[in-house]
């Protein structure tokens, strides 16, 4: 599904003023005006009367800016269920040698949802998780990503309707030259020939249609959302108090540790000279006969609070003892720890904390896509809350069974 437009935000709603959308704004939504005195409704109650069959193609127009639905009484955005009698669940039962290539599960303002194009994006996860899963879990964990697809769908439709409705007749002209020239550039692409666009990927009417879903849904974020979301330096200030242990963790003291049964006196004398000679100690601590993490070369981090020479680093206090008596870069051994000959060396002391300056960039990222991700659930609650939406389950339902038809587990 199209997750929202959070990303595209502030550059293209720039490049769209540049084209003539300047002073473009979204209407209040306290008194549920859409910005001409309309109101916006999603109502599904009333049935459509769409087909079951046929393709997407022509679900919009040549004209970008002609892809609004057929106008309702006051003009209100509408969810609509397929007719019962054409509801897609019934029509699986196919005759035999015959299978459903596309059908119409309902339609959001005008616009049908086709199975084929509602179930293109997630096919393939729905797909995966079927070899995986068990039915009972297969069906929450479709349930969950159908209708995050389903709700990204009317969201869209939502933001659409809000940006299209607030639009002056020269900004209108504006985001028509915009498409338009979107237009040619794919037509220039492809040679001048909408068939070839179309076999090498989408229709040329449903890109234009997406191109315009997508530059009005940024608009009406960018507007409505991004542009009221700021980060003082006082609340960069109190996420770094708050969460001070993250940027300034404990230090950590790294050690080596080469333990050696004392038995094996040829593997004791040969590293004793080896590191008498000076070889370093990681090097030497990758002897076959250490029985301490030979693999990382008897590596030990271990953090700690507190005083150094107070830490708590292994659970032998001999060897605890000898590690507090060391220095960064000094070595300890040969000595004996129960049936073991061990040496031990500190490597350094590690302290990675993270000051006020240099997290501020990180913090006031991580602000603004928190409070943008708020600001946005609470506006879309507010728009349907408005809009009156319903029966959207009754469309999720249908959109369930056939995806456990299509692509659910065969137990």
């Amino acid at each position: 599904m199209r997750q929202g437009c959070a990303g595209l935000g502030p550059m293209l709603a720039a490049g769209l003023l540049a084209a003539g959308l300047q002073g473009v704004g979204c209407s209040g939504l306290g008194s549920g005006d859409r910005g001409d005195g309309r109101r916006v409704r999603i109502e599904p109650a009333d049935f459509s009367t769409g087909q079951t069959g046929g393709t997407p193609a022509a679900a919009v127009s040549a004209d970008p800016m002609e892809t609004g639905p057929s106008p309702t009484p006051d003009d209100g955005v509408v969810i609509r269920p397929a007719v019962p009698q054409a509801r897609p669940a019934a029509v699986a039962s196919a005759p035999e040698g015959l299978a459903l290539i596309e059908a119409k599960v309902g339609d959001i303002n005008g616009k049908p949802i086709y199975l084929s194009s509602f179930f293109e994006p997630i096919e393939a996860r729905l797909k995966a998780e079927a070899e995986r899963l068990r039915l009972s879990a297969w069906r929450r964990e479709a349930a969950q990503v159908i209708a995050q697809r389903l709700d990204g769908l009317i969201a869209d439709e939502l933001l659409r309707a809000e940006a299209l409705s607030a639009l002056s007749p020269q900004q209108r002209q504006g985001l028509r030259a915009f498409l338009t020239n979107f237009r040619d550039d794919i037509l220039t692409q492809n040679l001048g020939s909408a068939q070839l666009a179309s076999r090498r990927g989408q229709s040329l009417d449903q890109a234009l249609r997406d191109k315009e879903i997508e530059t009005l849904v940024s608009l009406t974020l960018f507007q409505e959302v991004n542009k009221r979301v700021n980060v003082s330096w006082r609340d960069i200030r109190q996420r770094y108090e708050r969460d001070f242990e993250q940027y300034n963790p404990p230090p950590t003291a790294v050690f080596r540790l080469i333990r050696v049964p004392s038995a094996d006196e040829t593997a004791v004398a040969e590293i004793t000279a080896r590191l008498e000679n000076g070889e370093p100690f990681g090097v030497v601590a990758t002897h076959p006969a250490n029985t301490f993490f030979v693999e990382d070369g008897g590596l030990a981090r271990r953090p700690f609070e507190g005083e150094f020479a107070e830490g708590d680093f292994f659970p032998a206090e001999d060897l605890n003892q000898k590690a507090r008596s060391l220095s960064e870069g000094e070595t300890t051994g040969p000595f004996t720890l129960g049936n073991f000959t061990c040496w031990l060396t500190l490597e350094g002391i590690e302290q990675e904390s993270i000051s006020l300056y240099d997290a501020q960039l990180r913090i006031n990222r991580d602000l603004l896509v928190e409070r943008r991700t708020e600001a946005r659930t609470e506006y879309l609650k507010k728009l349907i809350d408005h809009a009156r939406v319903s029966n959207r389950d009754e469309i999720l339902l249908s959109l369930l069974r056939i995806a456990e038809e299509r692509y659910g587990p065969k137990e």
